[in-house]
């Protein structure tokens, strides 16, 4: 018996089927089409006068009890882990391209001058009572952050490849912001020692946030190229 094969309008009833379970990003809704189809293929072919909802139902049952989030988690661990090799790929670039290490070295001398300057010299802000210096980098940095909130969430509500991506080293502001040394000192060598964790600091965002918008535009391409796959991106149609 020759395998039942669905048509454009019955795809689409299996489509709205899995758009009615939740899940409504593009990729993930023909990911899950493509094992879903397979299973109601069968059903149909096993048993001809089976109608399509009839098979529809039949098939779903078969993914269990966590339905189609198993395929969904399959995905997920999948895109994760291909974006986290991606960002390493991209830290190592960095690491040895020379005109990124000699931007590192820039930010690193200027760090640790400017920190020194203004340790030595006494100049804090009055109002949280902090190297001025380490109050200027860190709001550097906050509006890097507030671009970077501000603007990705818009490219999350269209793709789910950016919005995986966007989740890999994710801390890396928090960490900075705990790490990043901001309190008054007087000792020569608290000085030097502090102005040193300040450029590695700042040595480490700047890595870590090239690295993450290189992997960003990566997913970008992706999405990009899904679109060129997928005839019709609108999962109903």
């Amino acid at each position: 018996m020759d395998k039942v094969k669905l048509g454009k309008e019955q795809l689409k009833e299996l489509k709205y089927f899995i758009y009615s379970r939740g899940f409504r990003e593009p990729e993930v809704m023909m990911e899950i089409l493509d094992h879903f189809a397979c299973k109601v293929e069968d059903k149909l072919t096993e048993n001809p006068l089976l109608s399509l909802q009839d098979a529809i139902k039949e098939a779903h049952k078969e993914f269990g009890y966590n339905g189609f989030y198993s395929i969904k988690a399959s995905l997920d661990v999948f895109t994760r882990r291909r974006y986290k090799r991606i960002y390493w790929q991209e830290v190592k670039k960095i690491l040895l391209s020379p005109i990124n290490l000699l931007i590192l070295l820039l930010i690193g001398l200027c760090v640790y001058h400017s920190m020194k300057w203004a340790y030595n010299n006494g100049f804090y802000d009055s109002y949280f009572n902090r190297n001025i210096v380490s109050s200027l980098i860190i709001l550097i940095v906050v509006c890097t952050e507030l671009i970077k909130f501000i603007m990705l969430p818009r490219n999350n509500g269209r793709s789910y490849h950016i919005s995986i991506a966007n989740t890999v080293n994710y801390g890396n502001f928090f960490l900075f912001w705990f790490f990043f040394p901001s309190r008054k000192l007087h000792s020569v060598n608290e000085i030097l020692v502090i102005s040193i964790i300040a450029v590695l600091c700042s040595v480490y965002y700047y890595i870590t946030t090239l690295a993450h918008y290189k992997m960003i535009k990566a997913a970008h391409k992706d999405y990009d190229d899904f679109k060129v796959l997928v005839e019709n991106e609108n999962p109903l149609q």
